[in-house]
């Protein structure tokens, strides 16, 4: 995760939602600016169970970072 890079529509980011006080993984989806020119966006989950969460004046929040890279590690299975 770096905090240095801006994400882009797609990327997957930690984003600060500051109702909840907690931090969350999620797809970043670019939703503009409001009136004030703030940025809106969304995070999209990546278990499509979970809801959608739009980041706006209703639901302030924050990137901290975008993913850079993902590795996966898959276990071996021994019969």
């Amino acid at each position: 995760i770096d905090p240095m890079v801006k994400p882009k529509p797609g990327d997957y980011v930690v984003a600060y939602l500051e109702l909840e006080n907690k931090s969350t993984f999620k797809k970043y989806r670019d939703r503009g600016l409001n009136k004030n020119g703030n940025p809106i966006f969304e995070l999209v989950p990546l278990n499509e169970d979970y809801p959608t969460i739009a980041i706006d004046e209703n639901c302030p929040g924050r990137i901290i970072g975008t993913m850079m890279e993902h590795r996966k590690r898959r276990k071996l299975i021994t019969e």
